[in-house]
């Protein structure tokens, strides 16, 4: 009874925090960028390959530098 209680609290806890990921990335998605940026720059620099693997996937894709930067979906300028 316990071991299914403990697993049943591990499964919310997932969740929640699945969703407040989410919530975060879809309503803050400027700060969710500058985010990732900063922790991947940490894992390349760590010195650690594996670290330095994980950190260049984690690293958001650059940006263009004419469009807006909010869903990159904007028309090429005419």
């Amino acid at each position: 009874m316990d071991a299914g209680r403990t697993l049943q609290e591990i499964i919310v806890a997932l969740a929640v925090i699945a969703s407040a990921v989410y919530v975060f990335r879809t309503r803050f998605p400027g700060t969710a960028r500058r985010l990732r940026g900063w922790v991947a720059i940490r894992m390349v620099d760590s010195g650690s390959p594996r670290l330095e693997k994980w950190g260049r996937r984690l690293a958001p894709v650059p940006r263009a530098q004419d469009a807006c930067g909010s869903c990159n979906s904007c028309e090429p300028k005419r």
